[in-house]
């Protein structure tokens, strides 16, 4: 591949940058993770929002055309932090929705 052919064709110019990667799904995670202890309904519509945009981010780190280059130019760190972040922002709404379920379960003083 010539320098031009590289030039024209980069992928990463294409791909959501790190630092939007990494704020958009901890700010969902952290948004839902709050917001779901108060109401644990919302719940779906945070996963929803997570699933969507990871399945998005997931299928662009796994395309058998684009993954190599992904990985020449943004490098291991992108593919690690990508998983990360999305993994961050899929698990925090629930476990917000869980903690607040049992915060408001009454737990019956242990007899001794």
């Amino acid at each position: 591949m010539n320098s031009l052919t590289a030039v024209l064709f980069e992928v990463m110019d294409k791909e959501w940058p790190l630092w939007f990667v990494a704020t958009g799904f901890f700010g969902v995670g952290f948004f839902g993770l709050f917001v779901c202890r108060k109401r644990p309904v919302t719940v779906v519509l945070f996963l929803a929002w997570a699933v969507y945009g990871a399945i998005r981010q997931w299928a662009e780190l796994n395309d058998p055309y684009v993954d190599q280059a992904i990985r020449s130019e943004a490098g291991l760190a992108y593919v690690v932090l990508s998983y990360a972040s999305t993994g961050l922002g899929i698990l925090l709404p629930p476990t917000g929705a869980w903690l607040g379920r049992r915060a408001r379960q009454k737990v019956p003083p242990a007899s001794s």
